[in-house]
Formats: C-alpha cells, sequence, structure tokens
C-alpha cells in the first residue's frame, strides 16, 4: 500500500484557483438575468463551462477529501465487522492509497465493497454544494444508493430501455470510442475510409457498420461534430509535438494542456481555440488509455455485443 505524499503543493495552485475563480465570475455577470436578453448569449454552454470550472476548481481544492473519505469506506469494506476506530478514520493512509495508480488491487472485489462505494459516494454527494442549484437531486441519488445496499431499486436507477441486449450503455461507449478513434487516425493523417476501414477490422464488423455508428453518433451525441473535430485537432498536435520530439511522453502533454485554459490571459477568441486544443489533446491521450484499438473487439464480446445489434 502506497504510503508516500503525493498531494500537490497548494502554494502551487493558488494562482490557478484565482484564475478559476475570475473566470467563474465573468460567467456568472454574463448570464445574469438582470441584463435581460443579451445576457442569454450561449447561456447553456456557459453554464457547463461554470460547472465544468468549479469542478476543476473542486478537483484542486478537495480532491484530497475524497480520497480521505474513499480510503475510510475501504478500510470499513476490509474490516471483520464493518467498523473502524476514529484513528483509523482519520490517518493520512486513507488519502494517500488513492493518489496515482496505486490503488490496492483487491478494492472492487466484493459485494461488500460495492456497498462501502455506494456509502462513500452518497456521503460526498450529500456534503457537496448541498444547498445550491436545483434542489434536491443529490438527497435523491444518495438515498437511492443506500437502497441499493438494502436491494431496494428507486425511482432514479430504474433501468430504462430494458429490452436492450448485453451491456447497452457499455456497447454505446464503445461505439462512441469507436467512432473517436476514426477522427483520431484522421488527425494522424489516415484517410477517412482506411479509418473506417482499421475500425471495422479492430471490432470484427464491417465498414458498413462503422458508417452507421458514426452516422447514429453524430446525431446523437455531437450533431456539429464538436467533440471529434477537437480530437481530430488534438490528435494532429500529439502526433506532430511526438514526431517534432520523441521524448515527449503523454504525461507530459496532458500536463501541459491542462494548463493552457486555465493560463491564458489573451482575447477571448485565443483562448476558445487555447481551451479546445486542451479538450481534444486530453480527450486523445485518454482514448488510447481507456479504449485502446486492440482491445475494441474484446470490449464488445464481453458487453454481449452481437452484430446485428
Amino acid at each position: 500500500m502506497n504510503t508516500k505524499i503525493l498531494r500537490p503543493s497548494l502554494e502551487d495552485k493558488i494562482d490557478q484557483c484565482h484564475r478559476i475563480v475570475d473566470d467563474l465570475i465573468k460567467l456568472h455577470r454574463e448570464t445574469d438575468p438582470v441584463h435581460g436578453k443579451k445576457s442569454e448569449k450561449d447561456k447553456q454552454e456557459k453554464a457547463l463551462q461554470a460547472l465544468n470550472k468549479i469542478g476543476l476548481l473542486a478537483g484542486i481544492l478537495t480532491e484530497w477529501a475524497e480520497c480521505q473519505v474513499f480510503g475510510a469506506y475501504y478500510k470499513v469494506s476490509k474490516s471483520q465487522d464493518s467498523w473502524i476506530t476514529s484513528e483509523e478514520s482519520n490517518t493520512h493512509e486513507n488519502e494517500l492509497i488513492w493518489y496515482g495508480n496505486d490503488i490496492p488491487d483487491d478494492a472492487f472485489s466484493t459485494d461488500k465493497d460495492l456497498m462501502c462505494e455506494r456509502a462513500a459516494i452518497a456521503d460526498i454527494l450529500h456534503n457537496t454544494f448541498s444547498r445550491y442549484g436545483r434542489m434536491g437531486w443529490r438527497m435523491s441519488l444518495k438515498e437511492s444508493l443506500f437502497a441499493l445496499n438494502e436491494g431496494q431499486i428507486d425511482w432514479l436507477l430504474t433501468p430504462t430501455n430494458i429490452r436492450q441486449q448485453g451491456k447497452a450503455y457499455d456497447i454505446q461507449a464503445i461505439k462512441w470510442a469507436t467512432v473517436k478513434h476514426i477522427y483520431k487516425l484522421v488527425g494522424q493523417g489516415w484517410k477517412k475510409t482506411a479509418a473506417r476501414q482499421k475500425l471495422a477490422e479492430c471490432c470484427g464488423i464491417t465498414i458498413e457498420a462503422v458508417k452507421k455508428w458514426e452516422q447514429d453518433a453524430i446525431r446523437e451525441r455531437d450533431r456539429e461534430k464538436t467533440t471529434l473535430k477537437a480530437i481530430q485537432l488534438g490528435s494532429l498536435f500529439v502526433y506532430g509535438s511526438k514526431k517534432a520530439n520523441p521524448d515527449l511522453t503523454d504525461e507530459h502533454l496532458l500536463e501541459e494542456s491542462l494548463d493552457w485554459n486555465l493560463s491564458a490571459v489573451s482575447t477571448d477568441d485565443k483562448k476558445e481555440n487555447l481551451q479546445k486544443l486542451s479538450f481534444g489533446v486530453i480527450s486523445s491521450i485518454k482514448l488510447d488509455e481507456e479504449y485502446p484499438l486492440e482491445s475494441l473487439k474484446d470490449k464488445l464480446l464481453e458487453a454481449g455485443f452481437r452484430k446485428n445489434s
């Protein structure tokens, strides 16, 4: 179990926090109904930006807190009687075992682990902005998670589309990842037809099926191709950067891109372009981590995919 202190220095993050807060204040002012119709421009997109930024801010300032809660519940899940002492609950070890990639191998192996994971998420939800926003949804989700631990399925977690075959959600996620890979390859210089053929081979399906997945994904998820275009751009940047400097690692590029949209202080247009590039680089790199090309066929089979579905 890793007990090395990995929490980033708070002093290194203060300027980053200030920039995020400034952006949040600006978004708040720009969308205030007191300004009438003009403040409605791009309000939905700005709402998502605000939530994304508060998530970044929370990640900087309270990631340690979530890790502490999850770590304590992990110990509960491994205890004999589902109980730990106050001293065990408060130890730094609970936080530190969740940083990086050193999560314990037995973290998610039993039903008791699942119950404790739900309880940890419920506690975090209940204590995060519980007084703000649309009232009740965090409480409803918290109660639904606790209900699941008793074998009860509340309305919020009741499955829909139950006639779908296999693990329908996982299958849709893999299809979406497949389409993202097409644009990632195009960003690396592939022709669209060749990229589709490559994905058809990786998934064990026809190129016609890949084309249909692409059409469906664009219609249902990305009508203006905002995400796909960003991935293509990000892939082009990653490919070009590594070609120019073979020593560059994905980790370095991720760190650099995460800082771009936070450190941009120039014009709004330039900042927006940096944000798009940042999103594209991160999405391009994470795609290979979560859905490697060589894993797609196996992932589809594990999810119960049938070629006619």
